[in-house]
């Protein structure tokens, strides 16, 4: 039978007949507010908890795999950029080296 607000008011009503008013209050704090079957166990509690953290090694598991892929997509992009980068670095320096060389030696040649 479920116990709903009227059952319990009814309750107390008599136990306030038998107990008096004091002891009714006192016994009826010690019931829980809903049916016993609604009341966690340590049992429930126990499952809920191995759920839980199967649940949460599953999870970090998955951002762990997820982590270490976006990680290496990440530094292998950073090492073409830096190679690229350090390609055009070269490119440049060669270049003005060249330009530099050659007009030195334009001046070289046009000196008296």
């Amino acid at each position: 039978m479920p116990v709903d607000d009227r059952t319990r008011l009814n309750l107390h009503r008599k136990l306030e007949a038998v107990l008096g008013r004091e002891e009714a209050d006192s016994l009826m704090a010690h019931l829980p507010p809903v049916t016993w079957n609604e009341v966690a166990t340590k049992d429930d509690l126990t499952t809920l908890g191995t759920t839980l953290r199967s649940e949460m090694h599953v999870g970090f598991a998955t951002i762990r795999t997820e982590l270490r892929s976006e990680m290496q997509v990440g530094f292998a992009t950073l090492r073409a950029d830096f190679v690229e980068g350090t390609n055009r670095q070269i490119k440049w320096m060669v270049t003005f080296a060249a330009a530099w060389s050659s007009l030195l030696v334009t001046v070289v040649r046009l000196l008296p």
